[in-house]
């Protein structure tokens, strides 16, 4: 065994002494000695469990688990006032989502539905206008022909004289067939009727004009109706044409009108086929 000092008051004790014999200080691990040694935060003398003050210099002893307590309450409230506020902006965000996204899905679907709609009256309205403009060109087709027959039948029977109910007034108005075929038809174009037939046939182009111009821009699905009508359209203004204008030699514009007839009559049945129904609203 052997003397030493003591770390605390400096007087000579034992090394084997578990407490100084002078001061009282208490010799243990540094371990224990932290975890059970309470020393006074002014002097650091060594206090025990149930000081209330310092025995040296009388200052107060605050307790771990008051200051324990003290430091982690507001730590703990802040931490809860922090946690609220992040779910109310979280839950904020997520209903701004929400909202832009309903919204956003909403008018996707008005402006497909209004797209929808607008592409359905086009259509239907395209539909509507084929009928009209296929209705038209039949009836001044019709017209037209019945005109060019005519006019055939004046010039042949002028040619070959031969007497007919319908022609004799232009071809033999006193009674004696005319000289020349072009008098013929000369007197069948001064005649009040067929001026009036005549006028009723280009009123009837200029309708059919108009309306082919709205058809110019088909929807996608009546593409090929288009083209059928475009075709009509072609036979229908050289049948007119005859009709209004007659020229060249008899038996050229016989071969001449009767190829628009037929012209006319195949694009024509084309074309009633080809029209489809109109598209109705869901």
């Amino acid at each position: 065994m052997a003397m030493i000092k003591c770390p605390e008051c400096g007087q000579e004790i034992s090394d084997k002494a578990q407490k100084c014999i002078h001061c009282g200080k208490v010799f243990v691990e540094e371990e224990e000695k932290e975890a059970e040694v309470i020393r006074c935060e002014e002097c650091g003398t060594i206090l025990s469990e149930t000081d209330s003050i310092c025995p040296n210099c009388g200052c107060p002893v605050e307790t771990k688990t008051e200051n324990s307590a003290a430091a982690t309450q507001p730590v703990e409230v802040a931490g809860i006032k922090m946690a609220q506020k992040t779910k109310k902006l979280i839950i904020g965000v997520v209903i701004l989502l929400l909202v832009c996204v309903v919204g956003g899905v909403g008018f996707k679907v008005y402006s497909d539905k209004k797209a929808e709609k607008e592409y359905r009256e086009a259509y239907n309205l395209y539909i509507d206008n084929l009928d009209k403009a296929q209705m038209l060109m039949l009836s001044g087709g019709s017209d037209a022909e019945t005109l060019c027959n005519l006019i055939l039948n004046v010039w042949g029977n002028s040619i070959y004289e031969e007497s007919d109910s319908e022609t004799d007034k232009y071809t033999r108005p006193n009674g004696i067939f005319v000289d020349d075929f072009n008098v013929a038809l000369q007197n069948l174009f001064a005649d009040s009727q067929t001026n009036s037939t005549i006028s009723s046939i280009e009123d009837n182009q200029t309708a059919v004009k108009e309306l082919m111009k709205k058809l110019q821009n088909p929807p996608e699905e009546l593409d090929k109706c288009y083209d059928t009508i475009s075709d009509l359209y072609e036979a229908y203004k050289l049948l007119t044409e005859l009709a209004v204008n007659p020229s060249g030699n008899y038996s050229g514009y016989s071969s001449n009108k009767n190829d628009a007839v037929s012209d006319f009559m195949v694009a024509y049945d084309k074309l009633d086929s080809q029209i489809p129904d109109k598209k109705t609203g869901k």
